[in-house]
């Protein structure tokens, strides 16, 4: 069952009535995610993660009312675990974001910051987190399945290092957007270039073939396992919100496109 099934009549901050159930563009297996890590930082080097806190609901709702993309939280769902979530596959579930704040990990949900590269939501709202929160580290993940898939990662830390890679996977690395220094991250990190082969970004495979995502995690301290399970049993608060004009563009450029 999606969103939009116990909210169908739920709009997403359009006057002209649109069908809830219209079908989305991109394929059900597409992923947009924002997460902020706040100190103290784990150790690079540690071989399992500690346990996260629980989930703080109250938090959570902060989080969300504070996002560019949403005007107002219109009602707060009972929370569930991030392993069942499910992306939009109609117009109605455009209207929900979830959220989890466990200690100093901050994860959102959220489709309105699903990006191209003529689409820049993902970028304006991690420099939006940047100037709220100059000192957290920062990631920016999306995964747009349309038949080919559009990737972005962005990657911010708070001593100024930034990395920015994005792209389609059909096209050649010409046609692929690279910002910033990888090896600089990583020192920054204190991550060495071997280790982070091992955990899967590899910074001797050519730009276009790297796994960006894999440098996300490594900024982010969840490269290994976590004490008590990994993040997809963790509970999220979901919302039902009322966009803002920047997000209700943002899904009409990205999620409701016509080809």
């Amino acid at each position: 069952m999606t969103n939009a099934d116990v909210h169908a009549d739920a709009p997403h901050g359009h006057d002209d009535a649109p069908d809830p159930q219209e079908e989305v563009t991109p394929w059900r297996h597409s992923d947009v995610s924002l997460t902020l890590r706040f100190p103290p930082f784990a150790d690079p080097a540690a071989a399992e993660r500690r346990p996260l806190p629980p989930h703080d609901p109250v938090r959570a709702r902060r989080v969300v009312e504070e996002l560019g993309t949403v005007a107002e939280v219109l009602e707060q769902l009972p929370a569930r675990p991030v392993g069942d979530l499910t992306w939009p596959q109609v117009r109605a579930d455009l209207d929900f974001v979830s959220v989890g704040c466990w200690g100093n990990l901050v994860a959102v949900f959220e489709p309105a910051l699903g990006s191209d590269l003529l689409c820049e939501a993902m970028t304006a709202e991690v420099a939006r987190q940047r100037e709220r929160h100059p000192e957290a580290r920062i990631v920016g993940s999306v995964a747009l399945d349309y038949g080919n898939s559009y990737l972005e990662d962005h990657v911010v830390l708070p001593t100024g290092e930034e990395v920015f890679a994005g792209g389609w996977d059909c096209d050649d690395e010409e046609g692929w957007s690279f910002v910033g220094d990888p090896e600089a991250l990583l020192r920054a990190l204190g991550t060495p270039r071997e280790r982070a082969a091992e955990v899967g970004f590899d910074l001797d495979d050519a730009p276009r073939d790297r796994v960006w995502s894999d440098l996300g995690l490594l900024a982010l301290g969840l490269h290994g396992p976590l004490a008590g399970g990994g993040v997809e049993h963790r509970r999220v608060s979901t919302f039902r919100v009322r966009r803002s004009e920047e997000g209700a563009g943002n899904l009409d450029d990205v999620w409701l496109q016509q080809f």
